[in-house]
């Protein structure tokens, strides 16, 4: 099993459509984080995909900010989904992943799940257990609003009891996202002189304690331990990322019990851009079990009333496409029968006057009903080329010049 983890910095900065994308990263889970896209303005080109379940988490606050989701091909649908970490978005999900929530303040609890930052999906492996993943987008601290600290350790706290919770339940965790922390020294690009007041960082020291017990690891360290300059995020007003002058703070966080038996790999790709940050991968030995034909969760993008109609795949679009265009061709040729027997009613009643010039006429228009009908048929091109080679009747006065003006003179 292979799982992204990509901060994208807006489902619209992408330089090539979701499909080609996700077809890139080639992956089985696919991440995202700040999407920066409401349930208003989301497209359907981004909800539905075919080959893949689609869940998404986004802000109720404000439009362009945060965001969410989670993209799991169809044959590793979840039997549980869930938005947000604190269970206050959906209090009626009888298909949510279920335990414990965070002890804290209720308002304190709806503040974290309404900013759109987490999403959790539940898959079933074969040996009968289960594997959750976590996605989030961790807030971030600003100087100038000390409450948004606050916030961010709430959001820290409450993603931690949700995960040992379901730890205690028996399932393997993986959590991945931007969490707005470099770890360490070797993870930031400028640490400062002050390494003491580097390591004092209240997020940092959450995060120290989330993996020092071995309960959780960072798979990238635990597989690349001194590896250098391994950044995931660069400030783009300073073209940072051609000197790789960055930090890393996107993560694939993964159990220690039995998750890291099957960690395989963990591998940067700085190499993909169209946003600040890089994509973070990881691949696991995991043994899931084929749910191709199985139900998704509710909140699944397919069940939102907006996009619950039925996938027009490309060959379904081909076969319309080329009914409509007979459709068109037929009544387009019942049109052109239509109108040669008319042009035919009104060159007998021609024919009737006493003229010299009218027998010449009427043989010329005997000819000429017979060829725009063959030029109407355009369901068979090989009818059209073996009328065309028959003689011609009266091919000589057709030709002459004198009969060419008779034909303008009486032509209706």
């Amino acid at each position: 099993m292979r799982i992204c983890s990509w901060n994208i910095n807006g489902l619209r900065s992408l330089r090539k459509p979701l499909r080609t994308v996700l077809e890139q990263l080639n992956c089985d889970i696919i991440c995202f984080q700040e999407t920066k896209v409401t349930r208003q303005a989301l497209a359907e080109a981004y909800a539905r995909i075919d080959g893949y379940h689609t869940f998404y988490s986004w802000s109720r606050l404000r439009s362009g900010y945060s965001g969410v989701a989670i993209f799991c091909k169809t044959s590793l649908t979840p039997i549980h989904a869930e938005e947000g970490l604190a269970g206050k978005l959906h209090t009626n999900l009888e298909d949510g992943l279920g335990g414990e929530y965070a002890s804290m303040e209720e308002n304190d609890l709806l503040a974290i799940d309404r900013e759109g930052r987490a999403i959790m999906t539940e898959h079933e492996l074969e040996d009968g257990t289960s594997l959750v993943i976590i996605n989030v987008y961790c807030p971030r601290v600003d100087p100038d609003k000390p409450e948004r600290l606050t916030y961010k350790l709430n959001f820290y706290s409450a993603l931690e009891q949700r995960a040992r919770c379901f730890l205690e339940r028996g399932c393997r965790v993986i959590i991945v996202g931007d969490f707005n922390v470099s770890h360490k020294p070797i993870d930031t690009c400028d640490p400062g002189e002050d390494l003491n007041y580097f390591n004092s960082s209240p997020s940092r020291l959450w995060f120290s304690k989330l993996v020092s017990d071995n309960i959780f690891i960072d798979t990238y360290r635990y597989l690349h331990p001194d590896q250098r300059e391994a950044y995931t995020c660069w400030e783009t007003l300073s073209n940072a990322r051609v000197n790789n002058y960055g930090v890393r703070i996107d993560y694939i966080i993964c159990d220690g019990a039995e998750s890291k038996t099957h960690l395989i790999d963990c591998q940067r790709r700085p190499e993909i851009e169209s946003s600040d940050h890089c994509p973070v991968m990881a691949e696991f030995s995991f043994a899931l079990k084929d749910r191709l034909l199985a139900r998704p969760p509710s909140i699944c993008t397919k069940y939102w009333p907006e996009f619950k109609g039925t996938q027009m795949k490309l060959n379904q679009f081909v076969v319309k496409t080329k009914r409509l265009r007979e459709d068109d061709i037929e009544k387009k040729q019942q049109t052109d029968e239509t109108d040669v027997q008319v042009n035919e009613s009104k060159i007998s009643l021609q024919t009737h006057q006493p003229s010299e010039k009218s027998t010449v006429t009427q043989a010329k228009f005997s000819v000429k009903p017979a060829l725009k009908k063959v030029k109407s048929d355009q369901s068979s091109l090989f009818q059209h080329f073996k009328r065309s080679s028959q003689p011609k009747l009266s091919p000589a006065p057709i030709d002459s010049t004198p009969k060419v003006k008779l034909i303008v003179q009486y032509t209706i």
